[in-house]
């Protein structure tokens, strides 16, 4: 602007001088008319005509300067005028692909929500989602830190939480509008699982590692690598039929598994209230 502002000053600088030397001109012209008025007038055209041989170089001298600043104004205003514009059409651009990624990250988003708003329903139980904001994964402990927004009244320590594949740990903790979840490999983790095809029962014990172990199996139990493993339901805390874990491998000394999801993959999980007990008879052989 203070650019455009120095030219336009130049330019009427230059046209204000022309105009008095055009006006000075015509007063020598007029005065010369009044000396000369009884001269003949061949005398009058010749004069007239040296007059304009004289001033008419002068007069292009002058406006050429003048024409050259316009010139020069109206094109350096032109290429201000794009040079903004490109900045606009960059600044629109740039909006245009945040709001491209925002929309493909909502619609991903979405996408979860609904799988998981029907999925691994159960008899007796309320669901509500949650968004992770937080993993830990160490020697020492594997947890989740979640918010739970204006559902934090309604959960509980002990309840499931599951993503679109099955259940990945419980609630631990809850302060506030957070939570820790304890996750399935956890070393604190102990979780009574049933085989979905052979239907033999185990205790599903974390280490804090990617692999866990298979206990409290029976001898003869029917076991193979790849067999899906899922919550038994026994002990009332844990709605069953939850897929929790493939079978790793089923040897004669061990049988490992491994998780159905990955921590660090986590974003949106589902809590699953399940208020069900066990009988003062079922909870007395648990004791």
């Amino acid at each position: 602007m203070k650019r455009r502002r120095i030219l336009f000053l130049k330019e009427n600088y230059v046209l204000r001088l022309f105009k008095n030397f055009m006006l000075a001109g015509l007063f020598v012209i007029a005065l010369l008319l009044i000396l000369v008025h009884k001269i003949d007038l061949g005398i009058i055209s010749g004069i007239s005509k040296g007059i304009f041989y004289i001033t008419a170089p002068l007069i292009h001298a002058v406006t050429l300067p003048a024409e050259g600043l316009s010139y020069g104004y109206k094109k350096t205003s032109e290429m201000l005028n794009v040079y903004e514009e490109n900045k606009r059409l960059q600044k629109e651009n740039e909006e245009l692909y945040l709001l491209k990624d925002r929309m493909k990250a909502l619609k991903a988003e979405n996408t979860l929500l609904k799988k998981l708003l029907h999925h691994l329903d159960t008899p007796n139980s309320q669901s509500y989602t949650a968004r992770v904001i937080a993993e830990n994964g160490s020697a020492f402990a594997n947890s989740l830190i979640i918010y739970l927004g204006e559902n934090a009244d309604k959960i509980k320590t002990g309840y499931a939480v599951v993503n679109e594949s099955g259940m990945i740990g419980r609630i631990d903790i809850v302060s506030g509008k957070y939570a820790r979840v304890t996750l399935i490999t956890d070393i604190n983790s102990n979780i009574p699982v049933i085989s979905q095809k052979s239907r033999d029962r185990g205790i599903l014990v974390g280490g804090n590692t990617a692999e866990m172990k298979l206990i409290f199996t029976p001898l003869l139990a029917e076991l193979h690598k790849g067999d899906i493993l899922v919550t038994s339901g026994v002990g009332g805390g844990l709605p069953p039929d939850l897929p929790i874990a493939r079978i790793k491998k089923a040897d004669v000394d061990a049988i490992t598994a491994l998780p159905l999801f990955t921590p660090s993959k986590l974003e949106i999980v589902k809590i699953i209230a399940y208020d069900v007990m066990p009988d003062a008879e079922t909870a007395e052989v648990l004791e």
